[in-house]
Parts: C-alpha cells; sequence; structure tokens
C-alpha cells in the first residue's frame, strides 16, 4: 500500500491556474468521492434494509444531498462498494451473551444477507454481502485481569480489497437508485447494530 505523498511534476504558473479556472460555466470537476447512508439493524426484527432512500440531516450518517437520487448536474462512477457494521459498544465484555463478534458472523453469514444496487429500473445483484468488505476501524490490543469466566471481544468487517466496479457502473443525474440488503430471517443478537453501505467513486459535478 502507498504511503503518504505522491509522484508530481511541476508546472507553471498558467498550467496552475488554467487547472483551477474553469473555461466555462458549463464545465464539470472530478473528484474521487464517498456516497454513505447508514441504517439501524434491529436485534431479532430487520430483514431488509434499503439504502440511499432518503436524505438525512445529520452528516454523520448519510452525506446524500436529495432522496434517492443525484441532484443535476452531477453523475456518479461507482468503483468500490463497502459494509461498515458496529455497535454502541464496540468491545463487548460479558461472559454469559455471544459478543460483537459472534453478532457479525450472524449478520455477515449465517443469516445468508445479499446486496442489490438499483439504478432507475436495472438491478445489480443479488449478491452476498460478505463481498462487501469495510473502509476500515480501529486495530488494537486489548489486555485485562477479567475474572474467570471472563470475554473481550471486538469485530469488524474485514478491510481487505472487495467488490469494483472500475467506474464501469454509474448513477446518471436525477435518476432513482437505492441499495437493499436482505436477510434470510432475523437475526438474535446481543444488541442493535448500526450498518453503512458506502459508494466510493469518481463524483462528476458543477466547478462553480
Amino acid at each position: 500500500m502507498a504511503g503518504l505523498g505522491t509522484n508530481f511534476v511541476p508546472q507553471s504558473r498558467a498550467q496552475i491556474q488554467a487547472s483551477l479556472t474553469p473555461p466555462s460555466g458549463r464545465s464539470q470537476e472530478a473528484i474521487w468521492h464517498q456516497l454513505y447512508d447508514t441504517q439501524t439493524y434491529t436485534d431479532n426484527s430487520t430483514t431488509r434494509l434499503t439504502f440511499f432512500a432518503a436524505a438525512n440531516t445529520d452528516n454523520t450518517l448519510s452525506n446524500m444531498e436529495a432522496s434517492g437520487q443525484l441532484p443535476a448536474p452531477q453523475s456518479f462512477a461507482i468503483h468500490n462498494v463497502c459494509c461498515d457494521l458496529w455497535t454502541a459498544v464496540g468491545v463487548s465484555t460479558s461472559a454469559t451473551t455471544a459478543g460483537n463478534t459472534n453478532d457479525l458472523f450472524l449478520l455477515t453469514l449465517v443469516g445468508r444477507p445479499t446486496w442489490t444496487l438499483n439504478i432507475s429500473s436495472k438491478r445489480y445483484g443479488p449478491y452476498s454481502l460478505s463481498s462487501l468488505h469495510s473502509t476500515g476501524g480501529p486495530v488494537g490490543f486489548l489486555g485485562t485481569a477479567i475474572a474467570t469466566p471472563g470475554s473481550l471481544q471486538f469485530a469488524k468487517n474485514d478491510p481487505s480489497a472487495g467488490w469494483n466496479y472500475y467506474g464501469k457502473v454509474g448513477i446518471p443525474e436525477q435518476v432513482a437508485f437505492n441499495m437493499e440488503v436482505v436477510w434470510g430471517a432475523a437475526q438474535d443478537l446481543t444488541a442493535n447494530w448500526s450498518i453503512r453501505m458506502s459508494l466510493f467513486g469518481v463524483l462528476n459535478r458543477r466547478v462553480l
């Protein structure tokens, strides 16, 4: 994995100004972008969640500007599709309950979850949720003198390389889209879980 910094070629002032100044009001810029939306999996209840279908005023949970679509003149070329899952308490310590690791196993494998990307009337999927990996998370070490029997559990979705459309699938402006995750049955967990779906790719938008 590449570290900080990048190879670069020095540019003249004229080249820099040309790259920062749009030639016309109709010009667009292209940036690497993350579209994300978060929903709650309710313990022993949820069998279907829909993402990106509604805007949310809390930008820590979603950055959708409009409900279920990109506003004009934005379009989005999808590359990575990722899934993050977490609970309100990151580390479970009870010796009498299954804990976070077991919950994550139920949510991503045992419950047979699938995800489907819907763009207008076109469906991509269903595919297994386990094919989507996380955007990252804390890496740490836990140590304790907890009495026997004791338990310390921390779990996160696999952060290694996962699904990538390499820009071959795109979301046009003002076209309805969403993602659905469906489980074969509601899962009996130790707590409610937050699930965040992310689309990484190239966002094309107005310069001015």
